[in-house]
């Protein structure tokens, strides 16, 4: 109980570092101490490719909706996968990062700038969202269907629409359901004491039975981890 707790306040530290960072560079930014507009992702342009990194960490300078639009998502969302997911979740963060800057590099229309977190958003909800698809098991279904009930609109996200990066939206969302089929068979949940116990009454049933091949239950945490 005590590793849970340390756990959970860990990701805690972590998550309100990271909007720490967020809203400190919104600052410098409003009070004109540093102009970061030349890290924006600019789609193919060389001296946009430098945004694939450092755009999530700038949102519009002027404009406190943005940031604060994204903040409560991000401190839910990110708190949720690193205590569901903890052995995954880092991968999963630099993975959507990556990828869903590189496709809105590729892909957005090279008259357009990329700037904000919510690429990432929906990268996490969509991968905790179809991780409980792909993965099947109580838990992963469970925060699947949290993360719908209260971030279901965010589908309204990919509708085109003047002034909001809508492709951060999409390819996020992609890059997360692909991360989530890429580690459907990572960092499992344990088994509860009653999949155990069931297990345990079907071993000894197939130990007393030997012609009848045993298969344990599939959400089994033997199965390999990235550590």
């Amino acid at each position: 109980m005590a590793e849970e707790k340390n756990k959970f306040w860990r990701s805690v530290i972590i998550v309100f570092g990271l909007v720490t960072v967020l809203w400190i560079i919104q600052l410098l930014q409003y009070y004109k101490l540093f102009d970061f507009s030349s890290f924006a992702n600019h789609p193919r342009h060389i001296d946009g490719l430098k945004g694939i990194i450092f755009s999530p960490l700038i949102h519009a300078p002027n404009d406190f909706d943005h940031l604060i639009s994204n903040t409560l998502p991000i401190l839910i969302l990110l708190t949720v996968l690193l205590n569901a997911y903890p052995k995954v979740a880092l991968w999963v963060v630099v993975f959507v990062h990556l990828l869903s800057g590189i496709l809105v590099w590729l892909f957005a229309p090279s008259d357009t700038y990329h700037i904000g977190i919510s690429g990432i958003i929906y990268g996490i909800a969509f991968f905790l969202t179809a991780s409980g698809i792909f993965r099947n098991d109580r838990n992963s279904v469970t925060i699947a269907l949290f993360v719908t009930l209260i971030y279901g609109g965010m589908v309204l996200g990919f509708i085109p629409t003047k002034g909001v990066s809508w492709q951060s939206h999409l390819f996020g969302a992609i890059s997360g359901v692909i991360i989530a089929f890429i580690f459907r068979k990572r960092d499992l949940p344990p088994l509860s004491e009653i999949e155990k116990e069931s297990n345990e009454e079907d071993r000894h049933f197939f130990e007393e039975y030997p012609e009848t091949e045993y298969q344990p239950l599939e959400n089994s945490s033997s199965t390999g981890n990235i550590e």
